[in-house]
């Protein structure tokens, strides 16, 4: 039979009629989406069909007489090689549309159902490293595009420099993957979210090699790494970019030129070499004259303010010359703008404008969650080596507290912007908006230089940020009956109060810590829930304090009452004192409108105080059913965000007995009228602890604590105002405890 041209004919003909009837159907079937198996019944079909004919054409065979002898001629020997390998052929092809076809159920059974349900769990990495392997194979799947589209974002990668390899890693990659040359104007990468970093990229021309910082990507400009200095990080030209601090507002379409940032703090030592230098006696790096407050500064006049505790010129912190034993690595500290401008003008560099800090800090474009900044040096007795960074992630080293950075902005026209929050303040200070007199010589405050890497742009060096003027004593006030009107905003509907209550473990079993839940007073799907601590040693009432949390509540999603926090609380709840934390509107893990505390007058602003004066009316109607509480003693505590949020809320409730409030005033920035906040301090009635900073560069000294001062309807022989000399934001710890519990035992 395998010598039989007919033999030949009937399997070449299956083959070409097999090979262009299954293409089709493939087509047909991918188009159309069917079901594969009816493509394996047609597959099969065929296959009946091809051995039916072959059984066919063997029996038909076995008839056919032959009265020619056998020859094994080679013609015959010629057709028998080919029928086999036109047999093999079929089979082949029977064998690769079956393996398609059960490729495709596999596909449908297994790998999308597992690629849905990493997506549903946010594996977002695994879902877009499989989608993105399986297009290879199945490029018009739509139920794999749709995928690999959600769980990935689009970029472009472009350089100055002709032709530049571009390479990337995603997250868990142990090698590069090479994507081409630029320009590139569409790669794929995945979006993992805030808290991880997407890819990273390198860009490689000859000899020059640049590896990005985390999700860089757009136009590089690698031509000018030559021009970058030793220990100085590269930064990208951003275009077009969004910028923004709390309270304020820097533009949507921001130009940052390329640029290179210290990678450390100045130190000691290095300013040292300055002075030795005689940096302090040479005019050309002092900018002077300088007319500050009508007066005008001469360098002769002027250099003579810059000296140590002995007189010597150098920064207040020294000693006759010299830095404190040990700290020749810690950041200068205790040095003026002038000093921070003289020395970077010495170095042949220059301090960051308040773009190019931002863009430095990671805190350029829009920011819904601030770095981890558990690893810098915040709320501690000194600075750090200027070389160490416990666990900040994307982070230049203490670029998050340790000194505050002097930039080269101006705010108004008598003072300076300085950044960064310093090793005496909270974390939010890191991404705080902080001014003060260029002529501050504050123990926090420090230098980080950068080097322009082209010219320099005028507009950002130039930029003064918005100075808020305002005239609270000329200010009209409101009569009674309006006033009760502004009021009214935040009452609710008497309704029974529905709290569930629940004891949460603590690791210090010497305090207890209950945890309550209600609805809101207003329309919402959140529940009005927070905390109260207290000591077990006390088995009688407790004297409550509802506490309204710092700005650090608006930026952080997670209240954790830690052994830290109880900490903290620990000179009151000792003392008597249960602590009670709500979490507020805003606050938390809350719904946020709002995304720092500055006033505005949107009526997202309005809404967001009025949810939480009625939070914090709501959680004191609950308090007051509490009998393991002394609730005639109720008192408020506050501190920053906290304090200037008092000026209405204990304008609102007359359940408050006294409050203690640390480091506010009246902010400048406008609100809606009904809830301006100087219109609600002048009926505050109650005793009143208040603990200010002079150098406070949140709520100024003169324009907006002083008013506050003045207006707060607070009788003088109940206020107990404590001002400190040389503080700013940041108070010490023993004044606040001493003056706090000397304010309780006397009105509480």
């Amino acid at each position: 039979m395998f010598g039989s041209n007919k033999f030949f004919q009937v399997v070449s003909g299956f083959v070409a009629f097999g090979f262009t009837l299954l293409q089709g159907l493939d087509w047909l079937f991918k188009k159309y989406n069917l079901e594969s198996k009816w493509f394996n019944y047609i597959l099969l079909a065929l296959f009946l069909a091809f051995v039916t004919s072959i059984f066919y054409l063997y029996v038909k065979s076995k008839k056919v007489v032959s009265n020619k002898p056998k020859t094994d001629n080679k013609k015959a020997k010629f057709i028998r090689i080919g029928n086999v390998v036109v047999t093999g052929l079929l089979l082949i092809l029977f064998l690769y549309f079956f393996k398609k076809s059960q490729s495709k159920d596999d596909l449908l059974t297994e790998q999308l159902p597992e690629i849905s349900n990493a997506f549903d769990k946010g594996d977002i990495l695994f879902v877009f490293k499989k989608t993105k392997s399986l297009l290879e194979n199945y490029p018009d799947n739509e139920i794999l595009k749709n995928f690999f589209v959600k769980s990935s974002w689009n970029i472009n990668v472009d350089s100055d420099l002709k032709e530049t390899e571009v390479y990337v890693k995603f997250p868990k990659d142990t090698i590069w993957n090479y994507i081409g040359f630029t320009p590139i104007d569409s790669l794929r990468v995945p979006g993992l979210g805030e808290d991880l970093i997407d890819f990273t990229l390198k860009l490689k021309k000859g000899d020059v090699e640049y590896i990005t910082e985390g999700e860089q990507y757009g136009y590089f400009e690698i031509s000018l790494l030559k021009d970058v200095p030793p220990g100085f990080i590269y930064k990208k030209i951003k275009e077009n970019i969004n910028m923004n601090m709390p309270g304020v507002f820097l533009g949507p379409d921001n130009l940052i030129p390329s640029f290179g940032v210290s990678k450390t703090e100045v130190t000691n030592l290095q300013f040292k070499q300055f002075i030795e230098d005689g940096g302090y006696n040479k005019p050309k790096y002092w900018d002077f004259p300088f007319y500050f407050e009508g007066e005008e500064f001469t360098y002769d006049k002027t250099i003579k303010l810059f000296t140590d505790k002995f007189g010597k010129f150098g920064p207040a912190n020294w000693i006759y010359g010299e830095f404190p034993d040990g700290e020749e690595n810690f950041p200068v500290q205790g040095i003026s703008w002038f000093e921070a401008r003289a020395y970077a003008k010495y170095k042949e560099l220059s301090l960051p404008n308040i773009f190019q800090w931002l863009d430095a800090a990671s805190l350029s474009g829009f920011k819904f969650k601030l770095p981890n900044l558990s690893g810098s040096n915040f709320n501690s007795n000194k600075p750090r080596d200027v070389n160490e960074s416990d666990n900040e992630i994307d982070l230049l080293p203490n670029i998050a507290g340790n000194v505050r950075e002097w930039t080269n902005t101006s705010h108004g026209n008598n003072r300076k912007v300085i950044l960064g929050g310093s090793y005496t303040e909270d974390e939010y200070t890191f991404n705080s908006f902080y001014s003060i007199s260029p002529f501050d010589r504050s123990i926090e405050n420090g230098i980080r230089l950068v080097k322009n890497l082209k010219e320099i742009y005028q507009f950002n060096d130039n930029f003064i940020a918005k100075y808020f003027e305002r005239d609270f004593y000329k200010e009209q006030d409101v009569s009674d009956e309006v006033f009760e009107v502004y009021k009214s905003q935040f009452d609710y509907p008497n309704k029974p109060l529905d709290v569930v209550e629940k004891i949460i473990e603590s690791s210090n079993k010497n305090y207890r810590i209950e945890k309550f839940e209600m609805p809101t007073p207003y329309k919402s799907e959140e529940k009005l829930y927070g905390y109260i601590i207290s000591s077990k040693k006390f088995n009688d009432k407790t004297k409550p304090i509802i506490e309204f949390p710092s700005a650090w509540a608006i930026f952080s999603d997670d209240l954790k009452i830690s052994d830290d926090l109880i900490k903290e609380k620990k000179y009151l709840l000792d003392e008597g004192y249960s602590i009670i934390m709500p979490v507020y509107y805003n606050t938390w893990e809350r719904e946020k409108l709002l995304k720092d505390w500055w006033p505005n007058e949107t009526e997202e602003y309005k809404s967001t105080i009025v949810k939480i004066g009625k939070d914090f009316k709501r959680v004191i109607d609950y308090l007051e059913t509490k009998e393991n509480l002394d609730f005639e003693k109720l008192s408020y505590m506050g501190y920053s965000w906290g304090s200037v949020t008092s000026n209405i809320l204990l304008a609102i409730d007359n359940r408050i007995s006294s409050a203690s409030i640390f480091v506010g005033g009246l902010m400048l920035q406008k609100s809606r009228k009904e809830i301006e906040s100087h219109l609600y301090v002048r009926r505050i009635k109650i005793p009143i602890l208040h603990i200010v900073g002079k150098l406070d560069g949140f709520f100024e000294y003169e324009e907006s604590f002083l008013p506050w001062n003045n207006l707060i309807g607070t009788p003088e022989k109940d206020k107990s105002i404590i001002v400190l000399e040389d503080v700013g934001h940041g108070l010490p710890k023993d004044v606040v405890i001493e003056n706090h519990l000397n304010f309780l035992k006397k009105y509480n």
